[in-house]
Order: C-alpha cells, then sequence, then structure tokens
C-alpha cells in the first residue's frame, strides 16, 4: 500500500472541534450519546484483475473553429456529477468556461473505453485522462501562438478564453483565434488522454483488488437519541469531515459527501436483507425502509484539502468514503447513550431492547465465525508489476 496524501488527522479535529465531542461525551443525559469513527477508502481500484497494460480511462477532445470544444469519455454520470467535473478539468487547464466544452458519454458507439462508475474512481481516473488530453491540445495551440506573437512558449498563459504572453496581457489572441491558427497548419485539432494507475500489484492472484493509487480519509461524530422504553433511535445531527485532496466543485463534493451520510444512516438503523425459506421478507420499498426528508439529520460537512500528487489538480474521491465512519459512529453514540453494544445492523428497536435487558448488554455475533481460509495462490509477478 503507497499513501500519497492523508489528511485525517485534519478531519479528527474538525469533527471534534465542531461537536464539542471531548467536552459534551461525558454530560450528556441517559439516552443521549454521541459517537466518533474514522475510516479510509479507496480512488478507484489501481490494478486490472488481469494483468495487461491497457489505460483504466481514456479522453478525446477536438476543437471547433469557433473556440468551442467537443469531449468524449466513456465514463457515465449516474448522478455523481462527473460530467461537469471533467468540464470543469478540461475548461481549467484551456482557459475557457464550462458552456464551451460539450460532453459525449458513455456512448458505445463513439467514446473511448472508460473502466465505468464504480469504486470512487470517476473524477480520479477519467479527470486525470481528461487533464492529459487537455494539456496535448494546449500544447499544440501555445506552439503555434508562440510563433505568431515572436515570443516563448512557457511565456504564455489560456485564460478569460484568450492565450496570451503573462506579462502582456494585451499581446496575445482568442482562443478561437489559436484553433484557427492551428487547424490552418495542421489539420483538426484533437488530443487524446488516457489514466492507467501505477503498477501496484502483489504476487498472489487477486492483489489488484485492494492497491489504490490514492486514499481518502473521513472521520464522523454522529449524535443519537435514543427512546429507553420502544428503542427507537433518532439521529439529529451528524459532523462529518472527509480528505478530498482537491474540491474542484465543492458543491458537488458536499453533496456527495452528505448523500453518503443518508445512506449510512439507513444502512445503520433501518436497511435490512432478510430471507424466509427462500423468499425476501421485504420485497418492495414498502417494507424495506430508509430515511426519508423527515429523518434527514442536520449535517456540518467540512471538506480537507490535500492535494494528492497522483489526483487530477490533487482531487480524490468523495463517493463512497464518507459512508464509512458513519455506521460505527451511530453504534458507539448508542454504547455512550444507555451502556449497550450492538455489533450488527441495523440497530433495530427490538435489538436496542433486547441489548438493554441482556446480562452482558449486548447483541450480536459473540465470536469471529470458524472459516478455514484458502491459501494464496502464488502468482509470479513481472518486475515492471511489482509494489513500488
Amino acid at each position: 500500500m503507497r499513501i500519497t496524501s492523508c489528511g485525517l488527522k485534519d478531519c479528527i479535529n474538525k469533527v471534534v472541534e465542531g461537536s464539542r465531542f471531548l467536552e459534551r461525551r461525558t454530560a450528556m443525559p441517559r439516552g443521549r450519546g454521541l459517537g466518533f469513527a474514522v475510516s479510509s477508502y479507496l480512488s478507484g481500484a489501481g490494478t486490472a484483475i488481469y494483468w495487461n497494460d491497457m489505460p483504466h480511462s481514456e479522453v478525446q477532445l477536438k476543437l471547433d473553429r469557433n473556440g468551442g470544444v467537443a469531449l468524449l469519455c466513456g465514463a457515465i454520470d449516474i448522478g455523481q456529477g462527473s460530467d461537469h467535473i471533467l468540464a470543469a478539468i478540461v475548461a481549467e487547464v484551456l482557459g475557457l468556461r464550462l458552456e464551451d466544452i460539450q460532453l459525449t458519454t458513455a456512448d458505445t458507439d463513439l467514446t473511448p473505453i472508460d473502466l465505468g462508475s464504480y469504486s470512487s474512481r470517476v473524477t480520479f481516473m477519467a479527470g486525470n485522462a481528461a487533464k492529459s488530453a487537455a494539456e496535448k491540445v494546449r500544447e499544440r495551440l501555445f506552439d503555434v501562438t508562440a510563433r505568431a506573437l515572436d515570443c516563448q512558449v512557457d511565456e504564455l498563459v489560456a485564460r478569460d478564453r484568450r492565450i496570451y504572453r503573462r506579462q502582456q496581457p494585451n499581446d496575445g489572441m482568442s482562443f478561437a483565434q489559436a484553433v484557427q491558427l492551428a487547424e490552418s497548419e495542421e489539420g483538426v485539432v484533437t488530443g487524446n488522454g488516457s489514466y492507467t494507475p501505477p503498477k501496484l500489484a502483489g504476487p498472489y492472484k487477486g492483489s489488484g483488488v485492494g492497491p489504490s493509487p490514492a486514499y481518502s480519509y473521513s472521520a464522523a461524530v454522529v449524535e443519537v437519541d435514543v427512546d429507553i422504553k420502544t428503542g427507537e433511535v433518532r439521529v439529529p445531527e451528524v459532523w462529518i469531515a472527509h480528505d478530498i485532496g482537491r474540491a474542484i466543485n465543492p458543491m458537488l463534493v458536499i453533496g456527495q459527501v452528505e448523500g453518503s451520510v443518508y445512506m449510512a444512516l439507513g444502512e445503520a438503523l433501518m436497511e435490512e436483507q432478510t430471507f424466509r425459506l427462500g423468499l425476501h421478507k421485504f420485497p418492495s420499498l414498502l417494507e424495506y425502509k430508509s430515511p426519508t426528508a423527515l429523518e434527514a439529520p442536520v449535517m456540518h460537512t467540512y471538506l480537507i484539502e490535500t492535494i494528492d500528487r497522483e489526483g487530477p489538480f490533487g482531487a480524490k474521491e468523495a463517493g463512497q468514503g464518507p459512508l464509512l465512519p458513519v455506521i460505527p459512529a451511530v453504534a458507539n453514540a448508542i454504547y455512550n447513550a444507555l451502556g449497550i453494544r450492538i455489533d450488527e445492523i441495523p440497530i433495530t428497536p427490538d435489538k436496542v431492547l433486547k441489548a438493554l435487558n441482556a446480562r452482558d448488554k449486548r447483541v450480536g455475533p459473540k465470536t469471529v465465525p470458524a472459516f478455514a481460509f484458502p491459501p494464496l495462490i502464488r502468482a509470479e509477478v513481472p518486475d515492471e508489476w511489482k509494489g513500488k
């Protein structure tokens, strides 16, 4: 495992200070409690299950004479805002506005390969590919602009839809003019970018599942209010901090983090997969409960920026990592409130009442299930694939 950045300490400090955890946890009345937990998560899987040298994400750009940019990528935006992020990365590199970027994504007839929207990987991997493609296009535009202005390439900047000399802002041209100049010399201006994670494979089969090019960190404090008579658990307030690397769009990141909190509370208190005689006991959303807006707590969200050296502009994941500390924080808060330990989820009212009446004040597995883990299957790993 290779850690490229870690903001866990800052995450802990933010939630502890924001919730006044150290002062309040010993001063709350019976039935009220505070719980704390931390977690780490990956920014996409670092190694393909079958070792190969193919990129994990690819992006193609094509520039129009009017200064617009067509961006093609196989990544799927499933609501997390990845289309916006890819456009923002390209716009930042080329000095354009978001409306200048036209996206075509997830079209198997047109777009290059992307491995998919899973493992919180799209911003990190497709974002790196988009940044690479934009940098190649910018290099071509800077080359023709520098010759036209009779200056050095390193004197130029791309900003506000223009390419101009850093020390002489009036000496330059519009982005569209630069595209036209480049197209007149060498044809259509295009750029291809791809991202392949560093090779981190271990010497055994399946070792590609664990490594990641970067890891995020989260910390949470959860406040609970438990009804001792009914066992119902309410969560009025949550403090969550997430090491995002760099928040390319802070509003989207906060939405992802708070969505993770919402999902975590559902898993912690309501959602359950139970079968009886092979039939699901909760076959529809009428029976399978998840929180509504009425159950959503007040959330205090803190974004910690550590600027990861591997991510696009320093960004890391924000989709799934913030979910992880919330569930154990809920369990710890219930322990703080009532002195009972519940070691399985969901933490339903019947389990709370059972724990209150149990001699050891505990509900859940007492031991680790006996399981004979199969031996590792050793694999001959080429030197270039060994973890570094």
